[in-house]
């Protein structure tokens, strides 16, 4: 994209703040990870932000990091929480309550897309932060390697086109060229019947 996506605007807001909105309709609390010097969007008050303490070294640290300062607000209990990335501003509400219904008894559910697992839409237990520490101290920094240690339940995306039926929830923006395409779909949906 060639800037920091967090501060891309789509419509009315930066992409950061968009995906925030939309998913504490859902979640309570939100929390950002950003990296030291990162210069963010002003957020709503109720929003968490803390610092991936190993920046450029990958998503699972920044999920560590948010799984920490949830830890450290919620000491106690063992709760889902939805991973997303701000470079994906469709968040359907009605999916992240589909995937935490579905989580059951297992550490994680994740959607499959043609084939492939995605571990950036996928509901996590508050408890793997334990299993998350271990990964990335082995040195592992791929986003996917923490699936290979938890209890996964993967849906297949064509099981959600009945809450999100052109799966926007996937949607994500690493060109100018998707950028404007979901400029495009929010100038539809907000014209739309």
């Amino acid at each position: 994209m060639g800037t920091d996506k967090a501060l891309v605007r789509l419509g009315g807001e930066t992409l950061l703040q968009r995906c925030c909105r939309l998913i504490s309709k859902s979640a309570d609390p939100v929390v950002v990870v950003s990296s030291p010097s990162q210069v963010l969007p002003e957020l709503a008050q109720r929003i968490l932000v803390t610092e991936d303490h190993l920046p450029g070294e990958g998503p699972l640290t920044g999920l560590l990091a948010g799984l920490r300062q949830i830890r450290r607000r919620v000491p106690f209990g063992d709760f889902p929480i939805w991973v997303g990335s701000c470079d994906a501003p469709f968040v359907n509400v009605g999916v992240i309550n589909a995937m935490v219904w579905k989580l059951g008894e297992f550490d994680a559910v994740a959607v499959r897309h043609r084939g492939r697992i995605n571990p950036h839409s996928a509901v996590y237990r508050l408890s793997v932060i334990e299993t998350v520490e271990r990964v990335v101290m082995s040195g592992e920094r791929r986003a996917t390697a923490i699936l290979d240690h938890l209890s996964l339940k993967t849906v297949e995306s064509t099981v959600l086109h009945e809450i999100d039926p052109d799966l926007a929830f996937l949607c994500n923006l690493n060109t100018a060229e998707d950028l404007e395409r979901a400029r495009a779909r929010l100038g539809r949906e907000s014209s739309g019947p």
